[in-house]
């Protein structure tokens, strides 16, 4: 499917109008427009829930699959404007590998065009401040999945979510600004009691000098990721509620399109000394902390589960990168309209995602980055505590030590088991 997507995309470069892609699929053979519907059937499974206006009405990602079939059985001829329309965004947006929920309002071509310029800025200016945007639509959109990687060999990228609007930015952060090689007070404070460490040093050799200690005595390192999720909930600048890691547990690496069961992952919750559930009952539904874990628990196993075999599964992406699952996030409003956000108190928070390295077969194989999930949550509404990109980039220092921790784990034989 890949291939067919590729010789599809070389076929119909330089499209601007729906005109024109209505035009173009009409005399190109079944091959050429199974591979548009594989393109536009991407954008909708793999973009976060939303509702967008198309003709007129709000539709959710049910009802845009669902118009989309009913295009796909009647030929191009056949298709109005709107529904030419449709096809077009949804291909552009597949080619630059932008989600459904980059669009504020509508999916149409323009409102795909304004998405794609604002994120052709945003790259130019780390690429080529002097660059301008390709005119033509589908030229764009090219464009800005080929200055992606340019901008990453410097920059984080991250989505900014807001939750009420059902709507998400892009944000960079610069990789300089990230300090990876300094454990944090909060780090120190939980390592000293439990880990024999010399002071100082380089972050990810003492993280792998603790891993091995771990290993030697308890057979695992789910005591580091735990002390490192621990410091997450002491450090002054995260101030998180509750804190959750999930990652594989590290016995399927070989093969990852089956871990598609609970087991397979390592996935924990913990909360802050002293919050106090009852503030939030209503909201929440409970009082419980057993409840509050065992719930965010199953919906990031859920999560990960549904991932994997998006990604891994046969005839799906076999591991491309997708921003829904990969991405760094920082997020506010997330409990603005979903229950399943209100049930785990999830105002506002961040995420690193991370990869994972691990040798396969003598060579150095990586899983995508989705299966990397660290997310510091706080509950409050109060605008004060919404959690933002500095608190990210601190953040993210995390999830790299507990890459660190993982990978060191992957390279010992060993697993991060989750029974405590």
């Amino acid at each position: 499917m890949s291939q067919l997507v590729s010789e599809t995309n070389s076929s119909l470069a330089g499209m601007d109008s729906a005109d024109a892609l209505r035009s173009a699929l009409a005399w190109s053979g079944d091959h050429c427009v199974t591979g548009v519907f594989a393109s536009c059937l991407r954008p909708i499974a793999y973009s976060r829930h939303y509702w967008l206006q198309f003709k007129g009405e709000y539709r959710v990602r049910a009802d845009l699959r669902s118009v989309l079939e009913s295009i796909q059985q009647r030929p191009p001829p056949d298709w109005d404007d709107e529904e030419a329309d449709l096809v077009l965004s949804l291909y552009a947006l597949d080619i630059s590998s932008v989600g459904l929920d980059d669009l504020s309002d509508r999916v149409d071509s323009q409102a795909v065009r304004d998405v794609l310029n604002d994120r052709h800025a945003l790259y130019a200016s780390v690429v080529d401040p002097s660059e301008e945007a390709p005119p033509v639509l589908l030229d764009l959109a090219h464009r800005v999945a080929q200055m992606r990687p340019a901008v990453q060999q410097s920059y984080e990228l991250f989505s900014d979510i807001d939750g009420r609007a059902w709507y998400r930015t892009e944000g960079l952060i610069r990789r300089e600004e990230i300090d990876t090689t300094h454990l944090t007070d909060a780090v120190d404070e939980v390592f000293e009691p439990v880990f024999d460490l010399p002071p100082g040093g380089d972050a990810e050799e003492r993280l792998r000098t603790a891993t091995n200690q771990a290993i030697d005595v308890d057979g695992d390192s789910a005591s580091v990721v735990r002390a490192l999720m621990r410091a997450t909930l002491i450090d002054p600048v995260l101030r998180g509620d509750h804190v959750t890691l999930t990652c594989p547990m590290g016995d399927m690496l070989e093969r990852p399109q089956e871990m598609t069961t609970s087991d397979a992952f390592f996935t924990e919750t913990q909360l802050r000394d002293g919050v106090e559930l009852g503030e939030y009952a209503e909201r929440l539904g409970h009082e419980s902390v057993d409840r509050l874990q065992r719930t965010i628990k199953a919906r990031m196993l859920k999560l990960k589960r549904g991932a994997i075999r998006n990604l891994y599964g046969a005839g799906c992406l076999q591991g491309q990168f997708v921003d829904k699952h990969g991405r760094h996030m920082i997020f506010r409003n997330e409990d603005a309209h979903y229950r399943g956000h209100q049930s785990i108190g999830c105002s506002s928070g961040g995420r690193a995602s991370f990869s994972l390295r691990y040798v396969a077969n003598e060579a150095e194989e990586a899983l995508t980055p989705m299966v990397g999930d660290l997310r510091v949550v706080r509950m409050s509404h109060d605008d004060r505590e919404t959690f933002t990109a500095d608190e990210l980039r601190h953040l993210i220092r995390y999830g790299e030590w507990i890459r660190a921790v993982v990978e060191e784990t992957y390279r010992r034989g060993a697993v991060i088991r989750a029974d405590a």
